[in-house]
């Protein structure tokens, strides 16, 4: 199934500690590059989450948002920084030494040690990981599923544009193909008439036409690349039906159906032919827009 790169997902799970939710959006872009932005007590759990966003999706800009509680409101256990408080209880002392002030009782050093922020903190080593690992997880499962989706009904859009694209570069080709012969005995016909002009009454050489008009049709011969044109189409159709990283496949092989159409442009003097190539050139290039815009 063909996936569009652009598309949005989100989804919220409801648990004890509150509401886990996660977005997930994503923009074109030649490879995967996927960035977040979680709130700081999250950050552990950052590098799992983007493997698990890694999985589902090859290409493209993703960026993912994500809120839930902080698990530290719901830990009942306190942890102290025993680093910090000795450090404040130095410098505390040092500085009362340094302006010469009297002496302090030890309590009120060890109240000003323990209003110092983050030397008494909620201990969550405990609760977390488990908790918060399973419900980010879940959350960001069914977000990826949401997103899924989306990208598949914009996909379902792009496969229909592209297979119209195909219909249309079939249908100049086949005006090509049948107007190829007309063109070679047009060119007979006015060939003939210009010789004769130049001969002015006397009898005109066959022969010398018939190598002329045959050194014309080897030169301009574009049955070659109408056939391989031909074959490029069937190779973008079947592409259209496999599943998978399609965007640089069709990309590539609209890539080689420009090559050709370029050779049919410059073999060719017929102005029918030319405005058939226009069209088909016209065709190609939106076909190679919209790659860009499949995964």
């Amino acid at each position: 199934m063909l996936r569009s790169m652009t598309g949005f997902g989100q989804a919220e799970l409801k648990a004890p500690q509150g509401k886990f939710r996660v977005e997930i959006k994503s923009t074109n872009h030649k490879f995967l590059e996927v960035s977040s932005r979680l709130p700081g007590y999250l950050a552990e759990f950052e590098e799992t989450m983007r493997r698990q966003v890694s999985q589902g999706i090859k290409r493209g800009k993703v960026l993912m948002f994500v809120s839930c509680p902080d698990p530290s409101i719901f830990s009942s256990r306190l942890s102290i920084n025993e680093a910090l408080a000795k450090e404040v209880f130095h410098k505390a002392v040092s500085v009362r030494k340094m302006l010469k002030l009297g002496r302090v009782s030890d309590d009120a050093l060890l109240r000003e040690v323990m209003r110092y922020p983050d030397v008494l903190m909620k201990d969550t080593t405990q609760n977390q990981p488990p908790v918060y690992s399973q419900r980010l997880s879940r959350a960001l499962d069914a977000a990826l599923k949401d997103f899924d989706r989306s990208r598949a009904r914009e996909g379902a859009a792009l496969l229909r544009d592209l297979k119209g694209r195909v219909t249309e570069i079939r249908r100049a080709l086949g005006h090509v193909e049948k107007r190829i012969p007309r063109a070679a005995r047009e060119f007979k016909k006015d060939l003939a008439s210009r010789m004769k002009d130049f001969l002015r009454g006397q009898e005109l050489d066959k022969e010398r036409l018939t190598l002329e008009v045959a050194q014309f049709l080897k030169s301009s011969d574009i049955s070659e690349e109408v056939t391989r044109l031909n074959s490029h189409l069937d190779g973008m159709e079947k592409a259209l039906r496999e599943d998978g990283e399609l965007g640089r496949k069709i990309d590539f092989i609209a890539q080689e159906m420009t090559r050709e159409t370029n050779t049919i442009g410059a073999k060719s003097s017929d102005a029918a032919i030319t405005d058939a190539v226009i069209q088909i050139k016209s065709a190609i290039e939106k076909i190679r827009e919209q790659a860009q815009n499949v995964e």
